[in-house]
C-alpha cells in the first residue's frame, strides 16, 4: 500500500529534476554567440540574380511601408512645439502658485497635474523608442543587402556578364542606398525629437520636487497655526497669478479630453471590446441562473445571485466605468471627477436593495458630499474664504449624520447585518472627526481642519464605491462557480457550497484591500509607508557567505503562491468528471491532459523565475540533476516507472476521472489520475491509492469508457413440466417492461440447457453501470412472481435414499431424481425388486423405519 503522504515528496524530487534540465537549457541559451559564427555575406550566384532583383524589390516596398510615419508619431510631431510652450507657461504659474500659501489640496492637485505631464510626455518618449527600435532593425537589413549587392556588382563585372544585368544591379543599389538615407535621417528626427522631449521631462521632474518639497514644509503640519482664528481672519480678495495654476480650467480640461480621445485611439478600441465582454458575461451568467436555477439557504450567496438576475445593466454600466477610472492614464483631474460622479450614481440603485430601509437615501447625499469637496479643484478661495468652506460643508455632512442616526442607542438597534452594525458603530468616528474639524478651522489650525474633514467625507465615498464592487464581483464569481458545477453531469452540492463561500470571503479580503490602499493614497500615508517598507525589505543581511534582503524573500513567497494559485484554478477550470465548453468541443480526458501540463508548466516556470529572484544560479541544478539521474538509475526505478506509467495514462487515456474500472482483484470509481499514482474508490467506501505502473501492466477492466452500459444475465430454471416457449416469452416481457433495461440492444431469453434437476434458461439485457445491481434484483423478483401467478415451478435439486437390507445396517445409497419431492425407502430387497425408485407412492413405513425428522434430516443430507 502506498502512503499519500510520499506524494508531495515525489512529485518535488520530480520538479527538482525537470528545473535542472531547465537550468541547464538556461545556461546554454544564455551564452553570447560568436560573432565570427556568423553566415558570411556572400556574392549572389549569377544564375540567381534576376530572382534575388525581384525579391529584394519585395523587401524595398515592405520596408518602404514600415517605416511611413504612424499617425500617433505624425500627432507627436505637431503637437510637441505647442505642448513645450505651454509647459513652460505652467512652469511659471507653478513658480507663482508656490509663492501664493495655497491650501493642501490645491498643492495635491497641482503634484497630480505635474505627474499626469510626465506621463505624458513619458509616453511620447516610448513611443518614438518603439519606431526608433524598429527602423535600427531595418536599417541592419538594409546594410546586409547592400553589402550583398555590391560583392554581387562586383562579381558581375569579373565574369562580364551583360550590360543589362549590371545596370539592373546598379538600380537595386541606388535604391538601396536611397532607403537607407532615408531610415537615417528618420532615425536622426526621431533622436532629435526625443532629446528634447526628455528636456520637458527634465523640467517637469524639478516642478514636481518643489510641490513636494513644499507639501512636506512644516507650512503643512497638521498642528501648524497657519492662520489666525476665524473672527480675526481678513475676507479681502487678492487676485494673483496662482489662480490660474491652482484652479482647474473647465476649458482646458475639454481641451485636454479632447487630446485624450485623439491619441488614445488604441486604448478606446480596447475599452470598448472589454465592455462587450463584459455585457457578454453577464448575460451569460444570467442564462445560466435561470436555466439551472439556484435555491440556497445562506442570504450572502441570495444575494450575490440578485446582483446578476436582477440588476445585470447597472452591474455591467458600474463596472465599466470603474475600469475606465483604472484603464484610462494620463486623464485630466475632470475626466477622473466625472468618472468617480458617474460610479457614484450606478453605485446607487446597486447598494439600495440591500441597505436598511432607514438608511436608503444615504447613498444620495454621499454622492452631495463628494461634489461638494469637488467644487474645491475647480474654485479659487481666500483662506478666510476656504475656511468658511470647510466649515459649511463639515456642518452639511454633520447634519446628515444627525438626520439618519439620531437617536444613536436606538439606531445600534436596530436589525441590521454585520456590514451596518459594523458602520452605525463607527459613526461616532465620524463625529468626532467633524467636530475636530469645525474647532480646528475656528481656532485656525487649517491643515487639521483640511485633513479631518476629508477622512470623514471622502472614506464615505470610498466605502459606497467598494462596497458596489464587492456586491458586482460577488454576483461574478458566485456566477462562474454556480454555471461550472451546473454544467457537470453530476457534482458534490457541499463541494459547490463550501467553494461559493470561500470565493465569498476572498473577494471581501480583496475589497478591503483594495479599499485601505485607496484611503492610504486619500490621506498622503502610502507613500510615506511604501517608502518605509521598501527600506526595511530591501536591507541587505549576511549569513555566512550568503547575502539576502527581506524583499526577495518575500518575492520568492510571493511567485511561488502566485503560481500555485493559478495552477488551481487551471485545475478548477479543466479537471473534473465532465467539462464542457460552449464553444470548442474536446474529446473526454483531453482538458484533464492539458490541465496537467499546464499546471507542470506553471510549477516549474514560478519555481524557476522565484529562485531568479533570490539570486542563485540556477546552473547549480546542473549537479543536482546529474545526482538524481544516478539515483534513479539505481535506486528510484519503480517511481521512474509510475511516473512515466502516469504520462501515458494522461495522454493516452484508457480511464479517466470516474470510470468504473477493475484491477486485479480491485474494483471501484476513478477519483483522481496522477503523475505517480492514481485514487480509485471501491465500492464499499475504501479510498485505495493504486501506483500507474500496475494500471499499465496488468489487465484493466474499464467498464464505463466508451459508454455506460452494461450487459446482465440472469440464469433460471424450471421444471420439466414447463413448457419451454412459454418461459422464454414471459422472461422476454418481463426485461421489456422494466423502465431501467435499454430497449438498443433488445433483451433476449435462451435455452441454455437440460439440466439435472431443471430446465436452465438465459435472460440477457443491457442497463446502465449504475443501475445493473437493482435492476437485476427487480427482473428476480419479478420472475419469481410471474412464475408463481403462471404456475411454472421453479425446482430445487433434489435426492432420493435408498437404505437396502443387507448384513451391513450401514450401508446406503443415492439416487438423484427430478421429482420435485424425495422418497426414502426402507424395504425388503427382495420385495425392493419389485418396486420402482421413483414410485409415486411412498412405502410403508416398518418398526425399524426412520421417523419423519429422521427422513427430513437424511434429505437435508
Amino acid at each position: 500500500m502506498y502512503s499519500r503522504k510520499k506524494k508531495p515528496i515525489i512529485n518535488f524530487l520530480f520538479l527538482l529534476l525537470f528545473l535542472g534540465s531547465l537550468a541547464g537549457y538556461s545556461q546554454v541559451s544564455t551564452v553570447k554567440p560568436d560573432s565570427t559564427l556568423a553566415k558570411a555575406i556572400e556574392a549572389i550566384p549569377i544564375i540567381k540574380i534576376i530572382p534575388n532583383i525581384e525579391e529584394t524589390y519585395a523587401g524595398i516596398k515592405l520596408i518602404e511601408k514600415k517605416i511611413e510615419p504612424k499617425k500617433g508619431m505624425i500627432l507627436i510631431d505637431s503637437l510637441f512645439p505647442k505642448q513645450a510652450a505651454l509647459l513652460q507657461e505652467k512652469e511659471q504659474l507653478a513658480e507663482e502658485f508656490i509663492k501664493a500659501n495655497p491650501n493642501r489640496q490645491k498643492v495635491d492637485n497641482l503634484i497630480y497635474k505635474w505627474s499626469g505631464y510626465r506621463d505624458y510626455f513619458k509616453g511620447w518618449s516610448e513611443t518614438i523608442n518603439e519606431n526608433l527600435g524598429r527602423n535600427i532593425i531595418l536599417y541592419e537589413t538594409i546594410v546586409r543587402n547592400q553589402k550583398k549587392w555590391e560583392l554581387t556588382y562586383e562579381n558581375a563585372i569579373t565574369k562580364e556578364v551583360p550590360v543589362q544585368l549590371i545596370s539592373s544591379i546598379e538600380d537595386v543599389l541606388d535604391d538601396l542606398d536611397s532607403l537607407h538615407k532615408t531610415i537615417t535621417q528618420q532615425n536622426n528626427n526621431y533622436l532629435s525629437l526625443e532629446s528634447s522631449i526628455n528636456d520637458q521631462i527634465t523640467i517637469i521632474d524639478l516642478v514636481t520636487k518643489e510641490l513636494i518639497a513644499l507639501k512636506n514644509s512644516e507650512v503643512y503640519d497638521l498642528f501648524n497655526l497657519r492662520h489666525p482664528p476665524i473672527w480675526k481672519a481678513s475676507f479681502a480678495t487678492t487676485k494673483t497669478t496662482a489662480v490660474k495654476a491652482g484652479v482647474e480650467s473647465l476649458g482646458e480640461n475639454l481641451s485636454n479630453i479632447w487630446e485624450l480621445i485623439i491619441t488614445g485611439e488604441n486604448q478606446i478600441y480596447i475599452y470598448i471590446l472589454f465592455i462587450i465582454l463584459i455585457t457578454i458575461g453577464f448575460l451569460y451568467l444570467k442564462k445560466s441562473f435561470i436555466k439551472y436555477g439556484y435555491k440556497e439557504d445562506n442570504k450572502d450567496l441570495l444575494n450575490a445571485r440578485a446582483m446578476v438576475v436582477e440588476q445585470p445593466i447597472w452591474s455591467i454600466i458600474y463596472l465599466s466605468l470603474f475600469v475606465a477610472f483604472l484603464f484610462f492614464k494620463n486623464t485630466p483631474i475632470l475626466f477622473d471627477d466625472i468618472i468617480i460622479l458617474f460610479v457614484l450614481v450606478c453605485a446607487i440603485p446597486i447598494v439600495q436593495p440591500f441597505i436598511y430601509q432607514k438608511f436608503r437615501n444615504v447613498p444620495y447625499f454621499i454622492v452631495l458630499v463628494f461634489i461638494l469637496d469637488t467644487l474645491k479643484t475647480y474654485l479659487w478661495f481666500s483662506s478666510p474664504q476656504y475656511r468658511i468652506y470647510l466649515l459649511i460643508e463639515a456642518l452639511t455632512v454633520a447634519g446628515i449624520l444627525l438626520h439618519f442616526t439620531y437617536p444613536y442607542i436606538k439606531t445600534r438597534k436596530l436589525p441590521l447585518n454585520k456590514f451596518g452594525y459594523l458602520l452605525v458603530t463607527l459613526t461616532p468616528v465620524i463625529y468626532f472627526l467633524i467636530l475636530v474639524s469645525i474647532l480646528s478651522n475656528i481656532l485656525g489650525y487649517s491643515n487639521l481642519a483640511d485633513i479631518s474633514l476629508i477622512l470623514g467625507t471622502q472614506s464615505s465615498v470610498l466605502t459606497l464605491i467598494f462596497y458596489a464592487l464587492l456586491m458586482v464581483a460577488d454576483g461574478i464569481g458566485i456566477g462562474f462557480i454556480n454555471d461550472h458545477f451546473n454544467n457537470k453531469a453530476s457534482f458534490d452540492k457541499t463541494k459547490k457550497i463550501t467553494l461559493e463561500l470561500k470565493t465569498l470571503q476572498v473577494i471581501r479580503v480583496l475589497a478591503f484591500g483594495f479599499w485601505f490602499f485607496y484611503f492610504l493614497k486619500m490621506v498622503d500615508l502610502f507613500q510615506p509607508l511604501s517608502d518605509m517598507v521598501t527600506d526595511t525589505i530591501t536591507e541587505p543581511f549576511q549569513v555566512g557567505s550568503i547575502t539576502f534582503t527581506f524583499g526577495a524573500i518575500l518575492s520568492f513567497i510571493g511567485i511561488l503562491a502566485t503560481a500555485f494559485l493559478i495552477t488551481s484554478f487551471v485545475s478548477f477550470l479543466l479537471d473534473g468528471n465532465e467539462v464542457k465548453f460552449n464553444f470548442i468541443k474536446l474529446p473526454k480526458g483531453i482538458p484533464a491532459a492539458v490541465s496537467l501540463v499546464i499546471r507542470y508548466f506553471i510549477l516549474a516556470f514560478g519555481f524557476v523565475l522565484a529562485l531568479s529572484v533570490l539570486g542563485i544560479d540556477l546552473s547549480k541544478f546542473n549537479l543536482m540533476a546529474g545526482a538524481l539521474g544516478l539515483g534513479i538509475g539505481f535506486g528510484l526505478q519503480t517511481i521512474v516507472s509510475n511516473f512515466i506509467s502516469g504520462i501515458i495514462l494522461v495522454f493516452e487515456r484508457p480511464i479517466l476521472p470516474g470510470d468504473r474500472v477493475e484491477v486485479n482483484n480491485l474494483m471501484g470509481t476513478v477519483n483522481k489520475i496522477g503523475v505517480r499514482s492514481s485514487q480509485i474508490t471501491t465500492f464499499d467506501g475504501a479510498e485505495v491509492v493504486v501506483p500507474n505502473n500496475n494500471l499499465i501492466s496488468n489487465d484493466l477492466i474499464n467498464w464505463t469508457h466508451t459508454d455506460n452500459i452494461k450487459r446482465i444475465e440472469i440464469m433460471v430454471g424450471t421444471s420439466y413440466d414447463s413448457d419451454p416457449n412459454t418461459v422464454l416469452k414471459v422472461l422476454t416481457e418481463i426485461a421489456n417492461e422494466n423502465g431501467q433495461v435499454l430497449k438498443t440492444p433488445p433483451p433476449k431469453a435462451y435455452f441454455n440447457e437440460f439440466g439435472e434437476s431443471a430446465l436452465i434458461f438465459r435472460l440477457l439485457f443491457w442497463v446502465y453501470f449504475d443501475n445493473g445491481l437493482s435492476c437485476k434484483s427487480d427482473i428476480s423478483v419479478a420472475i419469481y412472481d410471474r412464475f408463481s401467478e403462471l404456475g411454472i415451478e421453479i425446482p430445487f435439486p433434489q435426492r432420493v435414499l435408498h437404505i437396502p437390507q443387507t448384513s451391513q445396517k450401514n450401508s446406503f445409497e443415492i439416487v438423484s431424481t427430478p421429482n420435485p419431492a424425495p422418497v426414502v425407502t426402507n424395504q425388503d430387497p427382495a420385495k425392493d425388486r419389485n418396486t420402482k425408485a421413483d414410485t409415486d407412492e411412498p412405502p410403508k413405513e416398518d418398526e425399524d423405519s426412520p421417523s419423519k425428522e429422521g427422513r427430513d434430516k437424511s434429505s437435508n443430507w
